[in-house]
C-alpha cells in the first residue's frame, strides 16, 4: 500500500485553507499525513491551524523565503512514501483520489502525474497532463496533480534561485536523469488559475529559458520558445485591450472541448 505526505502551503488564505484541509480529510483512503507550512499568516489561519485536532497533521508556522522555500520545509518533514503539494485553495477533485492513486501507481515509478481541473473565475476546464518530450518548454502538467517519491525530493530540493518555475527545474533534472515518469488516468486536483506562473508570464518564460539552457537541452526547443513568447505577448495585449466578457467568450471557444459542466467536490 502506498502512503502519502500531503504538503499544504498557506499564507493569509484562511477561507481557501479550510477548503483544502476539508478535501483532504474527506479522502476515503486514510494512509496519509498532512504537513502544513504557513508563512506566519495574520488573517486567522494560524489560530485555525492550532485549533485542528488531528494526529495526521504536522505543521510549521514561520516566515519563509517564498513558496519553494515553504515546499522544501514540507519535503524535509515528510515521512510517507509519496509527496503531493496542494497550495491553500487547491482541493482534491473528489473523495476517491488517493484511493484510486494507490491502485494506479506503479511501484517502479518515481514521478506519477494525472490530470486536473482549473477554474478561471468563469468556468471549469480540464487540463490534461502530458509526458516530457524533447520539445517540452514548460511544465506539461500541474504540480497539484503530481505524486513524487519522497526519497527523490529529499535529495533534490527545489532551487530557491527560481521564484516561479523551480518545480519545472526539478522535473527537467528528473527527465534528464531518466527517472521513471508515469501518467495515470485520474483527475487529481481542482485548482484556480492566476497562480505565480499565470500572473507573471514573462518572468516564468525567462526562468524556463534559463532552466533549459542550464540543463543543456535548448536544442530543438528554440522555435517553440519563440512561438510561446509571441503567444504570451499577444495574450497580454488582448487582456489589456478587450472587455472581459469578450475574453471569456474567446476562452470558452479555446477550451470548448474541455469545459466541465459539473465539478464534484
Amino acid at each position: 500500500m502506498n502512503s502519502f505526505s500531503i504538503v499544504v502551503v498557506s499564507y493569509n488564505t484562511k477561507k481557501e485553507f479550510i477548503k483544502t484541509i476539508d478535501s483532504i480529510k474527506k479522502q476515503i483512503y486514510k494512509n496519509y499525513e498532512i504537513i502544513i507550512i504557513d508563512g506566519f499568516s495574520i488573517d486567522g489561519t494560524v489560530d485555525l491551524i492550532h485549533e485542528i485536532k488531528d494526529k495526521k497533521i504536522k505543521f510549521i508556522i514561520e516566515k519563509d523565503k517564498g513558496i519553494y522555500d515553504a515546499m522544501n520545509k514540507g519535503i524535509k518533514k515528510a515521512n510517507k512514501e509519496w509527496i503531493i503539494f496542494l497550495n491553500s485553495g487547491d482541493i482534491f477533485h473528489n473523495s476517491s483520489v488517493l484511493k484510486k492513486a494507490n491502485y494506479l501507481i506503479n511501484k517502479r515509478s518515481n514521478i506519477v502525474f494525472g490530470n486536473s481541473v482549473i477554474y478561471n473565475g468563469n468556468f471549469f476546464y480540464k487540463h490534461m497532463g502530458e509526458y516530457f518530450s524533447n520539445r517540452t518548454i514548460r511544465i506539461p502538467f500541474n504540480h497539484q496533480s503530481v505524486f513524487s517519491k519522497t526519497k527523490i525530493l529529499k535529495k533534490n530540493l527545489f532551487d530557491l534561485k527560481y521564484k516561479i518555475c523551480s518545480d519545472f527545474d526539478y522535473f527537467v533534472k528528473a527527465y534528464k536523469k531518466k527517472i521513471i515518469f508515469q501518467k495515470i488516468n485520474l483527475t487529481v486536483a481542482t485548482t484556480t488559475s492566476g497562480g505565480l506562473s499565470d500572473s507573471h508570464r514573462f518572468k516564468a518564460f525567462q526562468e524556463n529559458y534559463e532552466i533549459l539552457r542550464k540543463n543543456k537541452i535548448l536544442k530543438n526547443r528554440k522555435f517553440s520558445l519563440v512561438s510561446f513568447l509571441l503567444f504570451v505577448t499577444i495574450s497580454k495585449l488582448v487582456k489589456m485591450l478587450l472587455p472581459i466578457f469578450i475574453i471569456n467568450i474567446m476562452l470558452k471557444i479555446k477550451y470548448h472541448r474541455r469545459i466541465m459542466k459539473f465539478v464534484k467536490y
